[in-house]
């Protein structure tokens, strides 16, 4: 393993955080200045702009014949949201949680969860149910939009007014943002694929691990910011909807649109990783349910969670 594969993966997860964020703000700009409302911006845009990292990942090793990154990398970065970010956030600050979220999503991160590993049990996701999956994303997205518009609560409609401001910049400059920040994530992709795979090889690991390990940290680096920051600002709603549309965009857009360029083999991760990922899904059920809260105990035990999870699929390999 050389100083420069690790140099790779550094400038690679840099690339990859500095693309969202100039992405996402630039079509947050757009969506306001066309007149969308804050909230559902936050709904749709903000939520789900924490996914691209591990789009462009996705989609750039499925067009450059590595599949098994692809999948690896939602199963480890679904893994990680669910269970360390959203530990470590309730480590910082007890996290009260929404009815909204309790009520729509997350049983849509738990259906994605098991219609993902349904998919993937006979040891492919396919073009075929690539598109499901991507249908199933567009049906998310309208129900949202649906929700948005009948959203009535006060605190929720000042939350996304306080947390999504008028675009401040011209529209030119927040275009010229938003191709930087497209540019960095296809620079960051090309820079992590290249330097795990090296680092792979060093290892003899396979590239599902390393989706599964090395990417997954990598591409989940907006959620865990975002997730952070909203903890201890006591905004628990913001950090749950980050994790949670994060989750369910990943499941259904990031495999779905691999999984379209190039069917995806699930053997190099085995039931291990896919079945453990869906298992820290149903942990968060009833350590949500429980007083509409997670508390630092709670979140000590989905950290612990994790841990096992990847000692478990690191020795398995």
């Amino acid at each position: 393993m050389a100083l420069v594969d690790l140099a790779q993966i550094a400038g690679g997860l840099i690339a990859l955080y500095f693309g969202a964020d100039w992405l996402v703000g630039a079509a947050t700009a757009a969506a306001r200045r066309l007149g969308v409302s804050p909230l559902l911006v936050g709904l749709t845009v903000v939520a789900l702009g924490t996914s691209l990292p591990e789009l462009v990942v996705g989609v750039r090793a499925a067009l450059g014949g590595h599949a098994g990154i692809p999948l690896g990398n939602v199963v480890g970065a679904n893994a990680i949201n669910i269970s360390l970010i959203l530990g470590t956030a309730a480590l910082i600050r007890p996290l009260a949680v929404e009815l909204r979220v309790l009520k729509w999503d997350l049983p849509a991160m738990l259906a994605a969860a098991i219609l993902m590993t349904a998919m993937a049990a006979d040891g492919e996701v396919g073009r075929l149910e690539a598109a499901v999956l991507l249908a199933c994303m567009a049906g998310y997205v309208a129900l949202n939009i649906v929700l948005a518009r009948r959203e009535r609560s006060t605190r929720a409609l000042e939350r996304f007014e306080a947390g999504v401001e008028p675009p401040a910049a011209t529209a030119w400059r927040e275009a010229a943002r938003g191709v930087a920040g497209l540019a960095a994530l296809v620079v960051g992709a090309e820079l992590l694929i290249a330097g795990a795979l090296a680092v792979a090889a060093a290892l003899g690991a396979s590239e599902g691990i390393v989706g599964l390990t090395i990417v997954a940290a990598g591409t989940t680096l907006p959620e865990l910011v975002t997730a952070v920051v909203a903890a201890a600002r006591g905004q628990g709603d913001i950090a749950f909807g980050n994790v949670i549309g994060s989750n369910i965009a990943n499941a259904l857009a990031v495999i779905g649109a691999s999984a379209a360029i190039r069917p995806l083999p699930a053997g190099d991760l085995g039931w291990p990783a896919i079945g453990g990922m869906l298992a820290l899904s149903l942990l968060s059920v009833p350590v949500m349910w429980r007083g509409f809260r997670v508390t630092r105990a709670e979140g000590a035990v989905l950290i612990a969670a994790y841990l096992a999870f990847l000692a478990l699929n690191v020795r398995a390999q």
